[in-house]
């Protein structure tokens, strides 16, 4: 059973201090806020409001991630999206789920989900990062979307990066996802987000970035997290004279 949240944060009102009403959980002081132009994408259809703001990491580590509490534990199908921009000179940004510790790697619960600069990267339960399918431009801003079924034994992860949502109306008309497990136990629930990003190298002014943050088990958590509504069109309509 959901339960009927949505964890959002487009970072523009107060950073990272706002969007997680379950507070803060753990920090890393490595992500920090950056009056910067929002990161945008083309087919995401959530608009950003407030202070043009972004968060970014200017730190090789160790620290590298911020946590923070959910206020409800998110089961069942859940959804989640966020823009990252990792540079060529980067090393990774994105998001990690029921992670303890503010060093994302290893990961001892849960899962990460992270864009390097031209690979997706999944792991659970301390793996190694698995890398998705395709390679993807440096140096872009790109979104992130993922979807978690969550039960007793095995659960399924799947990850889109830049799907085209243009018409996309339900998630059934997505295209095949980038990189898709259901072979691991890694949560019953979701009750910890982290924000992860690692520059290459400490105090580098142009690293890595994360943007509209979006978790939701709502009975509408595909539109919650991609702003995409409506329905396809039923037909055409003719008129004969």
């Amino acid at each position: 059973m959901s339960g009927a949240d949505l964890v959002a944060t487009d970072i523009n009102d107060g950073g990272l201090d706002t969007g997680f009403s379950g507070g803060f959980y753990n920090g890393s002081n490595n992500v920090f806020p950056k009056v910067a132009p929002d990161l945008t994408y083309a087919n995401y259809f959530i608009t950003q409001t407030g202070t043009v703001q972004k968060v970014y990491a200017s730190n090789a580590g160790p620290d590298r991630q911020d946590l923070r509490n959910l206020a409800t534990a998110m089961s069942g199908e859940i959804w989640f999206s966020v823009l990252v921009h990792v540079p060529a000179t980067a090393n990774y940004a994105g998001l990690t789920f029921n992670n303890y510790g503010n060093t994302y790697d290893p990961v001892t619960t849960g899962a990460r989900v992270l864009m390097g600069t031209t690979r997706l990267q999944v792991g659970f339960n301390g793996g190694g990062a698995t890398p998705g399918a395709g390679t993807f431009a440096a140096d872009t801003t790109h979104l992130l979307l993922g979807k978690m079924n969550l039960a007793p034994g095995n659960d399924t992860l799947s990850v889109w990066v830049d799907p085209d949502l243009t018409a996309v109306y339900a998630p059934a008309g997505l295209p095949a996802a980038d990189f898709t497990s259901s072979t691991v136990d890694f949560a019953d629930s979701i009750t910890i987000i982290g924000v992860p990003a690692r520059a290459s190298y400490n105090g580098d002014p142009n690293g890595p970035s994360l943007d509209a943050i979006r978790l939701s088990d709502t009975a509408t958590a595909f539109e919650d997290v991609t702003g995409v509504t409506g329905a396809p069109p039923t037909g055409i309509g003719i008129i004969v004279k």
